[in-house]
């Protein structure tokens, strides 16, 4: 008998996060085809969140196949990020908020090898972007996303995607 979906994912590991951004962010390319645009925007902010999430575990040293956990790491970074930092990081869908998540990687990048002032800009914008278009309860949601909000999700979501190796 094959095995469930959910039985078959493996943990969330820097690895995963970057396999299932690619795939996402190509998924919402395939929705916003088919005129399903609020789905596409909802799949690219899932790509941009994971992305800026494996950039940070990476510049945290966690090894690539490293399983990230809520308590052990992710929970953490987000307490690290309000206390240290002092980002306004909203505790509803604290995990998902790809605003904080990119201001945490930039203050991060600050603290030990700064990124290029230019680049910094640009997370930091992108990152506001997706932000601004985009949340996890979006899933809950009937609204039909406007054809300007779709080309500024994907382009916010490419760039993170193009950039990641850099981020």
């Amino acid at each position: 008998m094959p095995r469930r979906l959910l039985d078959r994912c493996s943990p969330d590991s820097i690895r995963e996060f970057c396999a299932a951004a690619r795939q996402r962010f190509s998924d919402g390319i395939a929705l916003a085809a088919a005129g399903r645009r609020t789905g596409a925007i909802y799949l690219w902010g899932y790509s941009a969140e994971m992305i800026l999430k494996a950039a940070y575990f990476s510049l945290s040293g966690i090894a690539e196949t490293q399983r990230i956990s809520w308590p052990g790491d992710l929970r953490p970074a987000i307490d690290r990020g309000r206390a240290v930092f002092h980002i306004a990081w909203p505790s509803a869908g604290a995990g998902h908020n790809v605003r904080a998540w990119a201001e945490l990687l930039i203050a991060e990048r600050a603290a030990t090898s700064a990124y290029p002032r230019h680049f910094a800009l640009e997370v930091q914008a992108h990152g506001q972007r997706i932000g601004s278009y985009w949340n996890e309860t979006l899933r809950y949601r009937k609204n039909f996303a406007y054809l300007y909000e779709v080309r500024m999700m994907r382009e916010a979501a490419e760039w993170l995607l193009v950039n990641s190796s850099r981020l």
